[in-house]
Order: C-alpha cells, then structure tokens, then sequence
C-alpha cells in the first residue's frame, strides 16, 4: 500500500525533497545499458506507456485535442510539465503542438534534477537516450564541449539514473518532430546569479532559428505531503492565483522579481532554477504566452494533494500583429457584462471576502470574453486612485482576469490600505483591455497619451498605462521620466542605449455611475 501511494506521487509531480549527493560519489557506468553508450529509459511503463505503439496512440490523441490559435512567429522555448502522462500529458500537448510543423535542427533540455544536488549542470556522457519509440541521438561535439566547460559543467552519472524530468519530454518531442534533430540534455540541479550567468554564456552561441528551448518543469506542489500549506480554504482559487502569479513574471522575464514572488510566496515549482536560466538565454523582444494550465486536484477531484502543470510558448522571428485602436471588438453588451462582473466582485469581496457566484446564470460569457487578454482594473474614488492592478500579458481568460485584478485592486495594491464597505458607493470603475505588446526601436516612437509603454533596463521593467500620460498633462520626456522613477531607475535612464521599450494600446471603458451607487 505504502508502495503504491509512493509511486502515485512520484508520478502526479516531482519530488520536492531529493537526496543529496556530491560529484566526488558518481560511480563511473552506473546507469541501465552501460556498454552500449545508450541511456536506456528509466520510467517507461510508469509515466508513459512502454509500448512504443500505445506511447505514440496516446500522445497523439494529446495532441489532437489540444487546440492552439495562430501564434506570432515561430517558437523558440517552451516549459512543460513533466508528471505521469495520465495526468499532465494533456496540458505538457499544447506545448508540442505549438512547434507542430516547424523544423529545429537541434532541441536544448533544460530539467531539474530531483534525485541528486550539485553545483551547475550534468550532461550524460551518452550517444542516444532511448525511449519505446527509438534512440534520440545526441550532437555528441557539442556535449562534449559543454561538459569540458568547468567549474559548472559535468558529467554527474548517479543524477541521471532515475531521473524523469527530462526523459518524459523525449517521446513527445520524438513524435512532433521525428528523429530529425540532435538533443543536448542538460539536467540542472542548485544554481545562483553566477553560475547562471556562466551557463547561459555557454549556451547562447548555440541558439539560433533552427533550436529550440524545453525547460521541464511542474508548477504548485500543495499539501502536507509536499510540505508546503500556504492556505486552507478555496485552495483551487488561491492555486490558480498562486500560479498565475508566477506565470506573469514568466513571460515578463523578470527575473529579479521571479525571485522575489518565490520569496514572498515560497512557490514549489521544480523547475524554478531551469525556468530561471531560461530567462537569462532569451532575448527580450520574445513573446510569451500560457497555452494551458490545470492541477491534479482538478483531474482527480481532491485538493487535498495538488500539483500544479503549464505549458507556456515564446516565440519570436515574426513582427508582432500592429498595434490596434480596438483591441478585442467588444460590444456595448460585454463591456456591460465585464464592468457589472467587476462591480459584483468588488461587492462580494469586500463584503464577503469571496468572488461573486457565477453559477447563477446572471452572467453570458461570449467568445470574446473568455478568449486571454491582457487587462487592468482601475478603482478611482471620488477622482483620485485608489487601486489598479492588472495583467500586461494574456495569461487567462477576460472575465476571470476582471474578477482576479478586481479583487487584487481593492485588496493587495501595495499602495493602499485595503478597500472599505463604508467606501463602496464612492468608487467608480475603469477597465483597460489591452493589445499585444509590440517592441519599438527608440523612446520617440511613443506616443504619450496614445500608447502604454513599458521600459526595460537588464531585470528592471515598469509600466504606465496610455491614459496616465493624458490625466497627468505630461509629454514624452515628463512620461518617461516619471516611469524610470517608477523603476527605481534614474530619472534620465530612459536615454540609455541599452534602454528598451515596448509599447501597447487600451481601450478603456468606464462604470455608469448608477452601477457604482448599487
């Protein structure tokens, strides 16, 4: 019994608390298949199936469900997750089915190791990684190259042995792409600034059009068992929060304050140190987006345990869509549906500390609002701010994104204390939705009162949105220089060549006052 609950945990997630082991202990062809240069499968049979034919059924039964919108240009990483297929091979498909189609000549893993810690990254000293469906071969000059890179380059063979994170990636990348690209395996284990810096330097020259990034990676692992209790009541909700709130300085790529959310939250995600160099190899002018999310509470109907799965794209190589006047053709009707829906949750909130009952029938969600949409909440009282969070990024969907940054607005904008019920009639509400983020080439590209703009200096980005810039009577240089103070930057940063700037457009509509006097 205590066998099989083991074995259902090893495969709903990772582990979260491995053993520790030390390079000097690595026996030399210790790993299944040693003599034939082969790193034989480890997990087949138990996260994935061991039957090359229903292996290949399964996940292409994955894929064909997973439905993927057009993206703006091709992919050039993706983080999946990396649990029992049976319970995230459907969300780690929509990752596969974003590169469906396109050709890499060569594919870096980026995995954690959970079985063993060590300084920097191991790469098997191996020709192929087999899998049901075949050898993967590996570009064996390159490997070697990157394993004869010292202090934080290595061969750690005892790593490698039981290690699922990066074996459950294989079939699904065997299947998308066929046999017709070079793998090069790295399994990371403890890493700080510098020893990122060092391997990120290592692995740059190799990206180009024709590679592609997977970070392995499981998100929220809640529960006792895992050891990690942040809350006891409506987990689901607070889990997608949670979540979602890492998913944003994701596709920031903030690294500074992917940090700091794991500090403040002490987030359980497995992949966080690959994730994290992820973000130091990818250019800045990458374009992120969650292609699905779900938890195993979800799937097996218990949040008693959960783990938490995402597949996230960034794709770069194809100028982003124009910037648009109306960005998401929404009807009187749905801004109508969107500002009661927020005033609803402002009522509930602050009164009940809940979200308002959706289940009531009250509301019709049209295609529209249920496509992810970058989105701010704004509460003014009686003129003046008195909240307004949002999300730049697509990461849910409209009326779920008004429902989280309402409640955020009232309740977590560190600028204010939270809102009162006394408060309630005074307050009127803004919504920004907003269109794709496009990156300009100068600081006289942006038009103030026009365009939202955000600015990015290494790890340090702010944001103001368009209509700041017209309530504040300010002009380019005044917009820009209230941003880098904003950032904690210099008042003049903005003129830094290594400066940029990426630039958005919001329709903004507003609460009838009737609504507000509810």
């Amino acid at each position: 019994m205590h066998k099989h609950l083991l074995l259902v945990s090893l495969l709903i997630s990772c582990l979260v608390f491995p053993s520790i082991s030390y390079a000097e202990d690595y026996l030399i062809g210790d790993l299944p298949g040693e003599g034939q240069n082969v790193r034989e499968p480890a997990v087949a049979g138990r996260f994935y199936p061991d039957s090359g034919v229903e292996l290949s059924e399964k996940i292409n039964n994955y894929l064909n469900k997973a439905s993927i919108a057009g993206l703006p240009g091709k992919p050039v990483a993706i983080i999946s997750p990396h649990a029992g297929y049976q319970y995230s091979g459907a969300v780690a498909a929509y990752g596969y089915k974003a590169i469906k189609g396109h050709e890499y000549k060569r594919v870096i893993v980026l995995a954690p190791s959970h079985y063993s810690r060590y300084r920097g990254a191991s790469i098997l000293d191996v020709e192929a990684y087999k899998t049901p469906l075949g050898l993967v071969k590996l570009n064996q000059g390159i490997c070697n190259n990157l394993i004869n890179n010292p202090p934080f380059f290595g061969t750690f063979k005892n790593a490698h042995k039981r290690e699922h994170s990066l074996e459950t990636q294989l079939p699904f990348l065997q299947v998308v792409l066929g046999d017709d690209f070079e793998l090069i395996p790295v399994l990371i284990s403890r890493l700080n600034s510098e020893e990122s810096d060092f391997i990120a330097d290592k692995l740059r020259p190799l990206i180009d059009e024709d590679t592609l990034i997977v970070v392995s990676s499981d998100f929220t692992h809640y529960g006792y068992g895992y050891d990690y209790v942040p809350f006891k009541k409506d987990i689901e909700a607070n889990l997608r929060k949670l979540d979602h709130g890492v998913f944003e300085r994701i596709l920031a790529l903030d690294y500074d304050g992917f940090y700091r959310y794991k500090r403040a939250t002490g987030i359980t995600a497995c992949g966080f140190i690959p994730i994290a160099l992820l973000m130091k190899l990818l250019p800045s002018d990458v374009q992120g987006k969650v292609l699905q999310y779900d938890t195993s509470g979800n799937i097996m109907g218990n949040f008693d345990s959960s783990v938490s799965y995402a597949s996230i794209v960034f794709t770069r190589g194809v100028e982003p869509p124009d910037i648009i006047g109306d960005n998401s053709d929404l009807n009187n009707d749905e801004k109508t549906t969107l500002l009661k829906l927020a005033r609803d949750t402002l009522e509930s909130c602050v009164k009940e500390g809940k979200k308002p009952d959706l289940s009531s029938g009250e509301y019709t969600f049209s295609k529209n609002l249920n496509e992810k949409r970058g989105v701010f909440v704004t509460l003014n009282k009686n003129g003046n701010l008195r909240g307004c969070i949002g999300h730049i990024q697509p990461i849910e969907q409209l009326f779920n994104a008004v429902i989280d940054n309402t409640m955020n607005s009232s309740m977590n904008d560190g600028r204010f204390r939270p809102v009162s019920e006394g408060e309630l009639p005074d307050i009127e509400i803004d919504i920004s939705v907003l269109s794709p983020i496009k990156k300009i080439s100068g600081a006289d590209k942006f038009i103030p009162g026009k365009h939202g703009i955000i600015i990015c200096l290494g790890g340090v980005r702010a944001v103001f949105l368009p209509q700041v810039a017209t309530e504040q009577n300010w002009n380019r240089e005044e917009t820009l220089t209230h941003l880098c103070n904003k950032a904690g930057l210099p008042s003049y940063a903005w003129n830094y060549k290594e400066m940029e700037f990426f630039v958005f457009t919001a329709k903004v509509f507003h609460e009838d006052k009737s609504l507000a006097m509810k």
